[in-house]
């Protein structure tokens, strides 16, 4: 399983990673880069050679992510547009030193020069979405604008370009959208969206995923989803406090085999779950749920309900469900001679 971290929670471990083990910031972001590259190269069917990539840069890390992603492709032999979103005296720190080792190999370009590398300046971005077919030039169009420092909505031009790009539906004209670390839009620490945000094909997360990554509704928008280790030592986010994990694939096979029927399995080794469920009027949620324990490979399921509902209980749900119908007041509430009853079910309960 992974942990989930907040932006906060990050933030702490990209700090400590650089004071306590001298790994420089601008490392872990070249290392971020070639995260993204290689999920890139990937989709794009093993080969960034020849294809069109546009990247739209903010001015902090995750523009600085995109600058040197953008090095990095064309390294690689792709064709890149860079489409600065700010002017270039509010990029700062490492985002800075990436961006002006981009504007060199772009002014070190001679003609003809294959690939391409391009830098649209602050205002052009409008060029790129405004034409009739607009997404028929990239392959792919790189999202590293905000990434999980953004803590209010998008706001004019980037809410527009948002809504923009996420009212092209037709797959023949609209390229890969990929997120870096987060969608544009989306507040990291939220489930929720808190505005206009761009719909992503791929996210590629580093470190940890965080909370919007994968809680609906705001986990929709970010589509496939990749977390990448950039360089940070595992024991500095098993440190960060969280209560949230994401299961992975490995989670779920290991849990399967661990609780695989044999022939020697028997049911009162495999646990006893007690369910105390339903009403007069609503039974359906205790059938679904002693159904489901029981399907869970649990060995014994013991469904409490009201004894008014008892009978219509038991002939739905799986005949090795116990079923106990327990006193009740005459509003539906459980009666208090019952609850001694289900005090000492609770005792023989492993769950």
């Amino acid at each position: 399983m992974q942990k989930v971290l907040t932006a906060a929670q990050i933030r702490e471990v990209d700090r400590l990673t650089t004071e306590r083990y001298g790994i420089p910031s601008i490392i872990l972001m070249e290392n971020a880069a070639h995260a993204v590259a290689r999920v890139i190269t990937e989709k794009l069917g093993g080969s960034v050679k020849g294809k069109s990539i546009l990247i739209l840069c903010g001015k902090g890390n995750n523009g600085g992510d995109g600058f040197a992603l953008s090095r990095i492709l064309w390294n690689q032999g792709a064709d890149v547009t860079v489409c600065m979103m700010f002017p270039d005296d509010e990029v700062s720190g490492d985002a800075a030193e990436n961006l002006s080792l981009l504007r060199r190999l772009h002014e070190s370009q001679t003609e003809p020069f294959k690939p391409i590398i391009c830098i649209a300046e602050v205002g052009t971005h409008r060029s790129f979405f405004d034409r009739p077919d607009p997404f028929l030039g990239p392959d792919i169009v790189v999202d590293a604008v905000f990434g999980t420092g953004l803590t209010r909505p998008l706001e004019n031009e980037l809410a527009l370009l948002a809504k923009q790009y996420n009212s092209i539906l037709e797959d023949e004209i609209r390229p890969i959208f990929l997120s870096i670390d987060i969608p544009g839009g989306l507040d990291s620490d939220l489930p929720e969206p808190i505005g206009e945000s761009f719909a992503a094909d791929v996210t590629v997360s580093f470190t940890a995923p965080k909370p919007s990554n994968i809680i609906p509704p705001a986990s929709r928008l970010n589509g496939e989803l990749y977390v990448a280790n950039i360089g940070s030592p595992q024991v500095l986010i098993d440190d960060q406090p969280s209560q949230l994990y994401l299961a992975e694939r490995e989670d779920a096979e290991r849990w399967l085999k661990q609780t695989e029927f044999s022939a020697d399995s028997y049911k009162n080794r495999r646990g006893h779950s007690l369910i105390v469920a339903g009403s007069a009027d609503y039974s359906g949620a205790a059938v679904l749920a002693a159904n489901a324990a029981m399907r869970s490979g649990v060995g014994l399921v013991t469904l409490v309900t009201p004894g008014s509902s008892k009978a219509s209980v038991e002939s739905r749900v799986l005949p090795e469900v116990m079923v106990r119908g327990i006193a009740e007041t005459d509003d539906g509430a459980i009666a208090e001679e019952a609850l001694d009853e289900i005090g000492d079910l609770f005792a023989k309960a492993d769950a």
